[in-house]
């Protein structure tokens, strides 16, 4: 039987110890200032092997510092000699690039057709390994070429030092770094052989300096000699190793040969260690790096210098004093410094606020109110720190009611930004005019997110994620300045991944398994899933309890054994009054029960996997399927256990209360008429609606069908969860369809019977307030400020201030009227009907009649224009949507007469919003009547777009929109970048005067060619489509009478 390969953690500790007892491990090595990089690197991808493979690779005693695979050699035009052995380096992912996924399940694609990416969390993080040779091993490399140094060492490690801020302190021959005082004593310069040693020396120190609590955090409490101070030398000494090659200063290992027997030592009892000390090393690294990026204008918190006991001579370089306040990471100096005062201000009392709410300190009331008085908005007191935007138009239905949709395959008309509750529910928070506007929000959002998350190595990922966001959104941001970012985003990721507990947990023992595969699981009492027991742990033994396994709690303020770690463990630390052995039998019953507990999976479609997750579902990506989250709303998401998923073919519910499910678990209130299911849309209340609202205001809106396969579409416009519904496949008998689809029909009838009796009683009360009024015999208000005559069937009232008009249908019955102030504000009756009625402007339906041809207007100031020029009556119909329709009706009733059309011209509209009501409801009557549109022509630059100025679009005049409404209470430090947003005073010039140019009574008012230009342009429209009308008359008696013709002379031939 072959010998069983042992685990890589143990080839790699096993190699590092007889190379340290030869005393040439990689740090042991003196490296000179200035020699060419020996730190392995990739030479394909240009990147640096890192950690624990650095080391490794290292260790190998190669001249030649590139290392690659053998496939990379080959891509390179090398080749692997034959027999060469390669030597193995470990990879770990614990993040997976992803392209982000539409609800439809296809690529989102960002403004340069390019697919969006999104950064997955792994929840198991996986290990890679592979296989690298060295470039000594490799034939057909160009040889090593030895970059020349362009920097000056020194001055880069200066930088550092002050840039870190650090209290470095000079005098005496020895270099330490002292916790209780958090300061670097350094001898003097001249001291030192070469400016290289002292800053090498001084780096070193600094490397223990991020082990402090407010950095790094690690332990820095060990006396000298003991193994816990030599652990952190390694770290630091590997730490200098990589810096030292990073700015050219060398490294120097003499000074440190008094702890290779305690190195040795802790390799051979845990061969782990040299990983959690290399990767350690990389963590200082990267924080010292980081500092040459930080720009320091002024440092805005000088150290405070403490007065302190004089330590004794044994001791004074270890103390326990490790609670000075957390200093700020650079990439979130970098994201606050990009915020005005104000809103730094506001955003941190309303983060303070989180942080005393998650703690007990606060209520949640309190929370809210702080956030509305800070930012203007409510935030939820469960806020989770998401943050969701979407798309909106607003959607007008056959009853004129308003509601929001989401801007599926169309412009949205503005942005919503919704805050996410703990249990996956959204709370609307603003509404803004641009998406770039609703990003902005979300990111001060994310601000107050990052500000009130207590975990550093959290906050510092977080703060990086917003940097990526706020980086990406800037468009002067070059692709290196994204990839930068991004590439400072997934190091803050991995940082927090690789300080998260539960994972270094999981590592080690992944690590271990190899050595003990076989775990007697019920052997060992551990916490169930959920419970704590705190306990009582000194500060000078936390690191014990640490090792063990306990964590922190920030909010009881608290050490406590987590969930699935043996509690005997902890029993000196018991907390005063816990019988710990009671503890500890009741914890192996509660494990005896869960050891047997699984995942709850549950069957959610596709469609409707969004509302799964609002009510708390969570995805097990290894088993591919949804499960009841730790938070999940058990009752909510019943309706997707599988064991009411149907096996038999008979059903056990209509898609009718199937789809009535479906809608309460939204947040829908099914009750009534509801749900009709008639392919239609209905409007319904959903849960936090005010009682006083009915269903037609509801927030929620729905569309059912049965024909077919049943199917549907919910959304809740409160949380922004949306389902697109299917039917599970129950079968309906003709007879269940036919009596669903009568329910249905009946309830629509009830609904337009209940309308109905509505308009009824609104015709009852204008047309007995018709009496007392007066016919509008002097000019009123209105009248007189668009130059139009009183006409009969105006109506005023007796002061002669208000004008009056009666709309009718084409059985003369008056249904509303149309109201205009004196200051041309214009309503209809409430509850009335306007679909189908109409103004006759100077007559009525027997003026129609004897009328050439019937003439149809939007407005009635240009009704009342045109039929003063052409002589006779005309129609009304008092807005665009509305000419259609009484186009239609007047066909049906005079259908010899020629139909005319005189619409309005809105090119305002149409550079504002990209639509032209007036000319395209004008031409759709028009072809719905066979009849002719026309649109009033004005004297040449009177009606057109200066081609000088810059061209208004739909967006460009959105964005002039919102910031001019966001000037008015912007701080002055806002105001230049605002106005780039404003439209120029020669645009919004432009369109006042297109606005004043887009109907007939714009022609006799506003242009040179007045009311002659008026009538020359209807009188010859009119007059050519009587002709029109005419011809084809007479083209019709004519082939009339030829037909006529035929059938006599056929009947005398036979």
């Amino acid at each position: 039987m072959a010998e069983k390969k042992p685990p890589f953690h143990e080839t790699v500790a096993n190699n590092l110890i007889e190379k340290l007892k030869a005393g040439t491990a990689p740090w042991q090595k003196p490296w000179d200032p200035g020699a060419p990089g020996f730190m392995p690197t990739n030479p394909l991808t240009g990147n640096r092997y890192k950690g624990i493979n650095a080391i490794h690779l290292m260790s190998q005693g190669r001249s030649d510092n590139r290392w690659m695979t053998y496939k990379q050699a080959k891509e390179l035009g090398a080749q692997v000699r034959g027999k060469e052995k390669g030597t193995g380096v470990q990879y770990w992912k614990f993040t997976e690039e992803r392209t982000k996924l539409d609800d439809n399940g296809k690529p989102v694609i960002d403004e340069k057709g390019k697919p969006v990416k999104e950064t997955i969390k792994l929840e198991r993080p996986r290990v890679f390994f592979a296989t690298v040779f060295n470039g000594e091993q490799i034939d057909g490399l160009p040889p090593l070429e030895r970059k020349e140094q362009t920097w000056d060492a020194s001055e880069r490690a200066e930088k550092i030092l002050n840039a870190s801020g650090a209290d470095i302190r000079h005098g005496g021959d020895r270099a330490f770094y002292r916790p209780s005082s958090d300061h670097i004593q350094l001898p003097d310069k001249g001291q030192f052989p070469t400016s290289d040693n002292y800053y090498a020396t001084a780096l070193h120190e600094l490397g223990h300096w991020t082990g402090h609590s407010s950095r790094l955090d690690r332990d820095l409490s060990n006396p000298f000699g003991s193994e816990g101070y030599a652990k952190e030398e390694l770290r630091a000494e590997i730490s200098s190793m990589i810096l030292g090659d990073e700015l050219g200063i060398g490294h120097d290992p003499e000074q440190h040969a008094a702890y290779v027997g305690s190195w040795i030592k802790a390799l051979q009892e845990d061969p782990l260690e040299i990983f959690r000390a290399s990767a350690d090393a990389e963590k200082i690294c990267g924080y010292v790096m980081d500092l040459e990026q930080k720009q320091v204008i002024e440092q805005t918190q000088i150290q405070k210098q403490t007065s302190e006991l004089k330590p004794s001579e044994d001791n004074k370089d270890q103390d326990l004093d490790m609670q000075l306040p957390i200093q700020t990471q650079p990439i979130r100096d970098q994201v606050l410094s990009t915020l005005s005062q104000e809103d730094l201000r506001a955003l941190t009392l309303v983060a303070e606020e989180r942080k005393r709410l998650a703690s007990g300190e606060s209520e949640p009331q309190s929370f809210e109110e702080v956030a509305k008085e800070n930012l203007g908005f409510l935030l939820p007191a469960d806020w989770s720190g998401d943050i969701q935007l979407q798309g909106n138009v607003i959607y007008t239905d056959e009853n004129g009611e308003k509601f929001v949709e989401p801007a599926e395959g169309v412009t949205p008309e503005f942005w919503g930004v919704y805050a996410q509750h703990e249990k996956g529910m959204h709370q609307w928070v603003a509404d803004l005019d641009t998406q770039h506007q609703a990003e902005e929000l979300a990111n001060l959002l994310s601000v107050v997110d990052a500000l009130s998350e207590p975990n550093e190595h959290e906050q510092a990922a977080k703060f990086a994620r917003i940097n990526e966001i706020r980086v990406r959104l800037n468009p002067n941001s070059s692709d290196d300045d994204i990839l930068a970012a991004k590439e400072t985003r997934k190091s803050a990721e991995m940082a927090a991944t690789l300080n998260d507990g539960d994972l270094q947990q999981r590592i080690a023992e992944f690590e271990q398994q190899e050595r003990k595969p076989q775990q007697q699981p019920d052997s060992v009492p551990t916490q169930a899933e959920g419970e704590k027991t705190y306990i009582n742990v000194p500060f000078k033994e936390k690191n014990e309890a640490k090792g063990l396994g306990a964590k922190w709690d920030g909010e009881q303020r608290s050490w406590y054994v987590p969930p699935g770690v043996d509690v005997n463990q902890f029993s000196k630390w018991a907390t005063e009054g816990n019988d710990n052995q009671e503890s500890v039998q009741a914890n192996q019953q509660i494990q005896s029960k869960q050891v047997e507990q699984s995942r709850q999976y549950l069957a959610v479609p596709y469609g409707e996997r969004a509302a799964a997750k609002a009510a708390g579902a969570a995805w097990d990506a290894g088993a591919k399927s949804w499960y009841v989250g730790p938070n999940g709303d058990k009752e909510r998401l019943s309706r997707w256990s599988p064991d009411r998923v149907q096996t038999q073919q008979d059903p056990a519910m209509t898609p009718k209360e199937e789809f009535a499910e479906a809608l309460r678990s939204v947040g829908c209130e099914v009750d009534g008429e509801h749900p009709i299911m008639d392919g239609k849309k209905h409007r319904i209340r959903t849960t936090g609606d005010k009682n006083s609202l009915s269903h037609s205001a509801g927030s929620g809106f729905y569309v059912g069908h049965l024909d077919g396969h049943p199917a549907g579409y919910i959304r809740n416009n409160r949380t922004g969860i949306d389902i697109k519904w299917k039917s599970k496949g129950y079968a309906l008998s003709p007879e269940e369809k036919a009596k669903l689809q009568a329910e249905a029909a009946e309830k629509l009838a009830a609904r337009e019977k209940e309308q109905k009796r509505l308009q009824n009683a609104t015709a009852d009360r204008v047309s007995r307030q018709v009496a007392s009024l007066v016919p509008a015999t002097q000019q009123t208000p209105y009248q007189e400020r668009k130059n139009i005559q009183p006409l009969p069937g105006v109506l005023t009232d007796s002061e002669g201030i208000k004008t009056y008009i009666p709309l009718s249908d084409v059985q003369g019955k008056q249904w509303t009227m149309q109201y205009i102030q004196e200051d041309g504000t214009k309503r209809f009756a409430k509850d009335s009907k306007k679909e189908g009625c109409f103004h006759i402007v100077g007559g009525d339906m027997k003026s129609l009649e004897d009328a050439p041809a019937i003439v149809l207007h939007e407005g009635y100031a240009t009704a009342a224009t045109n039929t003063e020029a052409l002589g006779f009556p005309t129609v009304a119909t008092f807005d665009a949507g509305n000419l259609p329709v009484v186009a239609k009706a007047l066909q049906e009733v005079f259908p010899d007469k020629p139909m005319v059309i005189f619409g309005d011209d809105d090119r305002h509209q149409e550079l504002m919003t990209g639509v032209n009501p007036g000319k395209e409801k004008a031409s759709e009557a028009a072809k719905a009547v066979s009849g002719t549109a026309a649109f009033p022509i004005f004297a040449p630059g009177e009606a057109e777009y200066p081609v000088d100025l810059p061209k208004v679009t739909p967006q460009t005049y959105r964005e002039h929109c919102a910031a001019k409404r966001v000037l008015e209470t912007a701080p002055e430090d806002k105001h230049t970048e605002l106005k780039k947003s404003l439209l120029s005073d020669e645009q919004l010039s432009a369109i006042e005067n297109l606005y004043r140019h887009t109907d007939y009574n714009d022609l006799a008012n506003n242009s040179l060619l007045g009311k002659e230009g008026v009538e020359r342009q209807v009188r010859a429209t009119v007059s050519k489509a009587i002709q029109d009308s005419e011809r084809k008359r007479e083209d019709k008696q004519v082939l009339h009478q030829e037909q006529v013709h035929k059938q006599k002379r056929a009947a005398r031939v036979s």
